[in-house]
């Protein structure tokens, strides 16, 4: 990951006066342009500025959102056809990939509801990641559109099935970095309001088939 340090300081007239000699300098490493005394820019390689707009590079390759991204996105690959069903149902202009992550987010964390997963996200560059954000600078949806479409994905028994599925994997840990935890008993539960949901209702006595 790339420090925001650097030996060669330079003034403004510096600057102007041995740009070019400057910026192959910043090829190897970045270079601060001070201004009245005070850091003012900086100039970085293309390179160095890739690596410091990925989020990836912040995402420690121990802690367990690593493994179960992997997880979850060969199920979300697998289950291309009903995600198209989805979003023809719900509209989604947030993305059913990134709020199916954002409800694996939410479980996982026992973060209480849709407006606190979206603030998460707007602090927590490992959850950021985790949904499906590559960079820094991509935008966040907004709070209302985005908590509007997590309570619905959330309330499909179809999308909780997903989730259900890919936090149910044995590989999971128990426990690690942070307050991550598999909550079995949530889980459990999550699928038994499932199961009860796919089951056809009886019609009312009297009421006649289409």
């Amino acid at each position: 990951m790339l420090k925001w340090t650097a030996p060669l300081r330079v003034t403004m007239q510096e600057l102007d006066a041995r740009l070019s000699k400057i910026v192959e300098h910043a090829r190897e490493e970045p270079v601060a342009v001070n201004r009245y005394g005070s850091p003012w820019v900086w100039i970085v390689s293309h390179r160095a500025w890739v690596q410091a707009d990925n989020l990836r590079a912040l995402v420690p390759r121990s802690h367990p959102l690593v493994p179960l991204r992997d997880l979850v996105d060969d199920a979300l690959r697998y289950e291309r056809a009903l995600l198209a069903e989805l979003a023809r149902e719900h509209g989604s202009a947030v993305g059913l990939p990134i709020l199916l992550r954002c409800l694996v987010l939410q479980i996982i964390y026992s973060i209480e509801d849709a407006e606190k997963v979206h603030e998460s996200l707007v602090y927590n560059m490992l959850f950021r990641w985790f949904a499906g954000f590559e960079k820094f600078a991509d935008e966040l949806p907004g709070d209302a559109e985005f908590t509007r479409e997590l309570q619905a994905v959330g309330t499909d028994p179809r999308a909780v099935r997903i989730v259900t599925r890919c936090l149910s994997s044995t590989h999971l840990p128990e426990s690690g970095e942070g307050d991550f935890r598999v909550n079995r008993g949530l889980l459990h539960a999550l699928s038994n309001w499932v199961a009860d949901a796919s089951v056809p209702q009886p019609k009312p006595h009297g009421a006649r088939g289409v």
